[in-house]
């Protein structure tokens, strides 16, 4: 990989060269290509992560456009895992993009998600982040989960055995009925950009921040550092009710 057009980010005291060198052989699986998805996949690939794959079986419509920012009408009808790796290979053709044209499912999630570093939440149901939590614990893979509703994001970085898990800080049930989310247009940017930052922590072996919270309407930023709950169905006694 030319890393000449990284020289700016590799002169910043966090990355370095060795940092760069670093991410430039890891793998990345984001499920969900949409507005947290395809937000965080682009910001990967610039950044210089070895290989993406981007997990998305739903395609592109109109109602999409407010909240992605590499989509645009041209796209609609499209299937979005396929059409944003085509985009995004476009931007650094050195990066392995893979778009994977799939629904996840506990059959197929832990071969979808076969020798990857980190996981990225980029879905927007609860279900499936529960299985995500716990193919993570399960498989010891390190995840980043990423939520927005109305104007108000979630971001916390999990790492199996060490941090609190999904579960752990959930209350919701595991299988709650699915609404149409609101969600102000510019939010998603902005919660991809900080859950990127935490996924390059974990990537880095840097410590992530714990459970974040931003408003963005308000302007209020709230970290918020959970203790794991060691009594905890999955990552405490590690029963896996979907996997």
């Amino acid at each position: 990989m030319n890393f000449d057009r990284f020289r700016r980010q590799i002169i910043v005291n966090e990355i370095g060269e060795n940092g760069q060198q670093l991410l430039s052989k890891k793998k990345v699986v984001i499920i969900g290509g949409g507005g947290l998805g395809s937000n965080s996949a682009n910001i990967l690939v610039r950044l210089g992560i070895g290989r993406i794959d981007i997990i998305d079986d739903d395609i592109l419509d109109i109602t999409n456009l407010h909240r992605m920012s590499i989509y645009n009408e041209e796209d609609i009808g499209k299937i979005k895992s396929q059409i944003l790796a085509e985009k995004l290979q476009k931007i650094n053709s050195e990066v392995k993009v893979r778009g994977i044209d799939k629904k996840v499912t506990k059959k197929n999630i832990e071969s979808i998600t076969n020798n990857s570093n980190i996981i990225l939440d980029g879905t927007d149901n609860l279900e499936t982040r529960f299985l995500i939590n716990e193919l993570s614990i399960k498989k010891k893979i390190p995840w980043v989960y990423a939520g927005v509703h109305g104007t108000i994001g979630m971001i916390m970085a999990i790492e199996p055995k060490i941090s609190p898990c999904f579960r752990c800080i959930s209350q919701n049930n595991i299988r709650e009925k699915s609404f149409e989310i609101p969600v102000l247009g510019n939010l998603p940017v902005i919660i991809s950009s900080i859950q990127i930052t935490e996924a390059l922590k974990l990537l880095l072996d840097k410590n992530p921040s714990g459970l974040i919270i931003y408003d963005i309407w308000n302007q209020n930023f709230e970290r918020i550092n959970i203790k794991r709950n060691q009594q905890c169905i999955c990552c405490g006694k590690e029963v896996f009710e979907l996997l």
